[in-house]
């Protein structure tokens, strides 16, 4: 009888075993650990740079045989559920180039190889959403907790930080954090200040589009490498109008172009460091406008235009 009870009992785990594999699907890597790899899997180790954008990191993916980067792309507009709070505000995928864009943080990632797009883009919002739910200041007030007091959703914490890292191209360090505070502080300050600054101004956002992506709009027939093209030095002509220009309307914040977009872009333009989320976040309090870097990469910030533009046509034009 004992051994009957327990054959039953070791065919019971057995069948329980089996439906949980069932349940998780045939995909192994539905909530794989951030930087962990199963013993003997072959695995690469694909570094996000500050900075970098999804087609960046396409790139990088099938370059380290981890998944195609087609495969990377489709995914990073089919964004699979279960990361409401890291992606709280985002919208119609359709309106962005790529939806999770912005959202893979800069850091040393341990894959497997021979996925797909969707176990990288798992793998990826998962590390985010870690670092997220640690991320605080000094005074132990969580990300969420700021947001929702400065009233942003984190699409637009997320897009605010991808704007301050293009700009300010920084790392992590406590100097750099302070710095990007500053930046941070004349973006703000233009947002609260709509009647005066309508659009924040920042061409980092409009490099996304006519640069940043040049490449990927060549392959997607919306550019094509102009006659004085080098590998060195692309120079794009613009093949289809009506699609960059709707990108524009969404993403470039820069007064002088005909398409734009008053206050934030839609959308992040690049992969923020936690320094420039914070900074985001916690910026410095200052009465400035307007910033710019020398060809030193030292900034210099400005309450007035005039100011800003005088310094900028006599000693830091580059």
């Amino acid at each position: 009888m004992k051994s009957l009870r327990r054959a039953t009992a070791l065919l019971l785990i057995l069948v329980m075993a089996l439906s949980l594999s069932s349940c998780a699907g045939v995909k192994d890597y539905l909530w794989p650990e951030p930087t962990t790899a199963a013993p003997g899997a072959p695995t690469s180790n694909i570094t996000v740079i500050p900075g970098s954008t999804i087609y960046d990191i396409a790139k990088e993916l099938e370059k380290g045989k981890v998944c195609s980067a087609e495969s990377f792309l489709k995914a990073a507009n089919n964004i699979p559920a279960g990361y409401d709070t890291l992606l709280d505000g985002l919208g119609d995928v359709s309106d962005y180039v790529f939806a999770a864009e912005g959202y893979i943080l800069p850091e040393t990632y341990n894959m497997f190889q021979n996925r797909d797009g969707e176990y990288a883009i798992r793998y990826f919002l998962n590390y985010s959403q870690s670092q997220l739910n640690e991320l605080a200041n000094k005074a132990g007030q969580t990300v969420f907790s700021r947001a929702e007091e400065l009233d942003m959703n984190m699409r637009e914490v997320f897009t605010l930080a991808s704007i301050i890292q293009s700009e300010a191209n920084l790392g992590t360090s406590e100097d750099d954090y302070q710095t990007m505070r500053m930046v941070s502080s004349v973006f703000h300050n233009r947002l609260d200040s709509p009647w005066n600054y309508p659009y924040i101004g920042s061409d980092a956002t409009r490099k996304y589009i006519q640069v940043k992506l040049g490449d990927y709009f060549v392959e997607q027939g919306v550019y094509k490498y102009g006659k004085d093209s080098t590998d060195k030095n692309k120079v794009y002509e613009v093949v289809n109008k009506n699609t960059q220009n709707k990108f524009f309307d969404g993403y470039c914040t820069n007064d002088e172009y005909d398409h734009k977009i008053e206050g934030l872009p839609i959308a992040p333009i690049c992969s923020p460091t936690t320094a420039a989320i914070k900074a985001a976040l916690w910026p410095e309090d200052s009465d400035y406008y307007f910033f710019f870097t020398d060809i030193d990469n030292k900034f210099h910030f400005y309450t007035n235009y005039e100011d800003f533009q005088k310094e900028w046509n006599t000693k830091y034009k580059h």
